[in-house]
């Protein structure tokens, strides 16, 4: 009982250890492998971020420094002469191609002048203009004078009226490094400033690894870029400082930061995914091979058990019998016949099933010979009936015999076909139930001969009944396990039917009968024997 109960409990241990020593590591390892993706892909995201502010803030940085330099200028080649000096202002304008104007404002910002671009036709500030940005914008203005008592320039932007055409201008203001707190500043016009200065910086920081724009606040297209922007595919935007209701735009050259964490994180969560499964797989692997083997552990143990119980059974009555008869206890002549004949029934008994073993461990060696010839499937399985008649009487089955009416012509051992027709008769028997029906039946069908043996017994239940061919298998509950048998029965038909190039068929219901069929190729030419061996 214990050697049987071990192998029992053996799947269900291994299956616990291995759901402690790998499914659960595997669901640890799974689960902190995801977070550390996740973490990483927001780390990943947080330097793509650093970096495209930077880009962005160089960008800012160029145009303030552009302007301020401007502003610069405007105090030292300007204002540090007189206003007269007309040379000295053209000359300026040649260095600042993007600066339509400077204004010159006093303290009090109500003496206005304007220095416009010469041969500039467009519209310059007006003093209507003026007046109206001046008085909401006073206390910026006094912030930018604070700032400057203290040398640092501050730059101020205003949004000017567009003119006709849609060019909208911006008017920086500063204080004046000299002048006595006076104001000045320069009005630019939006496209010619991105054109002339944004633009050049835009190629250059871009390279070949990001593409720039600028663009209106809420407008998808750009109003100049590095390259070609898709649509809806910038993926950082920034306030440009001096141009107000523009932005700088960038994304990833052929394609956006979202994406690259994207497919990075699918990547990686693939291939923990891919080393997930193929952990699981090799777990079930082992499961289903250790499983198997106590299977097969367990069927040999049956096997085993089943096999001395066949052989104890006629040796204790051989041996009994024949102790009696050798004391010399019957006088009786009629009795005397019935020990005979039972001895030499068991004796049969104990042949077959030696021979039934000897014949399996041939055929797993690949060294039983077969020796094929011309044989008529008829009368082969007539022979057999014929020899087997007594114990079909014993059992009070008389078989109903329906044989094809010409020869069905096979090649084929002999023995070899005896053996597996007394298999299956043997289960007819052993598995009838209450039954004592047996049909065997012969016919030509689809290029081959047909034996078929049919019995109204217990039957097999449809999910043993691949099973049943294989080496020790036992249906392991039911009426049909509590027969004895060997387990070898079916598997060395199997085995024959494969040396025979036919196969072994089977039709069961459970309650109602089984049948088998032994399908071999005809013959094709006939009165040939050839020879060959089993491999």
């Amino acid at each position: 009982m214990t050697s049987l109960t071990g192998p029992a409990n053996t799947p269900r241990k291994l299956g616990i250890v291995l759901i402690l020593l790998v499914v659960l590591p595997l669901v640890f390892y799974s689960a902190y492998e995801f977070a550390s993706l996740s973490e990483g892909e927001r780390l990943m995201r947080e330097m793509y971020q650093r970096q495209l502010d930077a880009i962005l803030f160089s960008l800012n940085q160029h145009a303030w420094d552009v302007c301020s330099q401007w502003a610069t200028q405007v105090d030292l080649f300007i204002l540090s002469g007189p206003a007269s000096d007309r040379k000295r202002i053209d000359e300026y304008f040649e260095r600042t191609p993007a600066l339509q104007a400077v204004v010159l404002a006093d303290s009090n910002l109500r003496e206005l002048s304007v220095l416009r671009r010469p041969g500039d036709t467009g519209q310059a500030l007006t003093t209507a203009e003026w007046n109206a940005l001046v008085t909401p914008a006073r206390s910026r203005l006094d912030a930018v004078r604070r700032f400057q008592r203290v040398d640092y320039r501050k730059l101020e932007p205003f949004v000017l009226p567009d003119t006709v055409g849609g060019d909208g201008r911006i008017l920086i203001m500063f204080a004046r490094a000299i002048g006595g707190g006076d104001f000045a500043g320069l009005l630019i016009r939006e496209r010619q400033f991105i054109q002339r200065v944004i633009s050049p910086k835009l190629t250059e920081v871009a390279s070949e690894e990001f593409i720039l724009g600028v663009f209106r606040r809420g407008s998808a297209e750009p109003l100049t870029a590095s390259g070609t922007v898709p649509p809806g595919s910038v993926f950082q935007r920034r306030d440009l400082w001096l141009l107000p209701g523009h932005e700088v735009g960038i994304r990833l050259q052929g394609t956006t930061v979202d994406e690259v964490v994207k497919a990075r994180f699918q990547r990686n969560l693939l291939l923990i995914l891919l080393l997930d499964l193929i952990l699981l797989a090799g777990a079930l692997m082992v499961y289903r091979n250790v499983r198997a083997q106590t299977e097969f552990a367990r069927s040999k143990s049956a096997f085993v058990s089943n096999v001395s119980h066949e052989l104890r059974t006629p040796l204790a009555l051989i041996r009994m019998y024949a102790e009696t008869l050798e004391m010399g206890r019957l006088k009786n002549e009629v009795k005397k016949q019935e020990y005979y004949s039972t001895i030499l029934r068991e004796t049969d008994r104990l042949s077959h099933l030696v021979n039934t073993i000897l014949n399996f461990s041939r055929m797993e060696a690949g060294k039983r010979p077969y020796q094929f010839r011309s044989l008529d499937l008829n009368a082969s399985t007539q022979a057999v009936l014929e020899t087997y008649r007594l114990h079909l009487e014993q059992h009070q089955i008389h078989p109903v015999i329906a044989f094809a009416r010409e020869p069905v012509r096979i090649s084929a051992d002999g023995d070899a076909v005896a053996e597996a027709i007394i298999n299956l008769v043997d289960n007819g028997i052993k598995y009838r139930g209450s039954s004592t029906y047996l049909g065997v039946r012969t016919f030509a069908r689809d290029g081959n001969g047909v034996l078929e043996i049919e019995d109204h017994g217990i039957g097999i239940a449809p999910e043993h009944q691949k099973k049943i061919f294989d080496v020790f298998y036992r249906v392991p509950t039911g009426a049909v396990h509590e027969t004895k048998g060997s387990g070898l029965g079916l598997s060395l038909v199997s085995h024959i039917m494969n040396a025979h190039n036919g196969t072994v068929e089977v039709t069961s219901v459970p309650g109602k009968g089984s049948t088998f069929r032994l399908v071999f190729p005809l013959e094709k030419t006939p009165n040939t024997a050839t020879a060959g061996e089993n491999a």
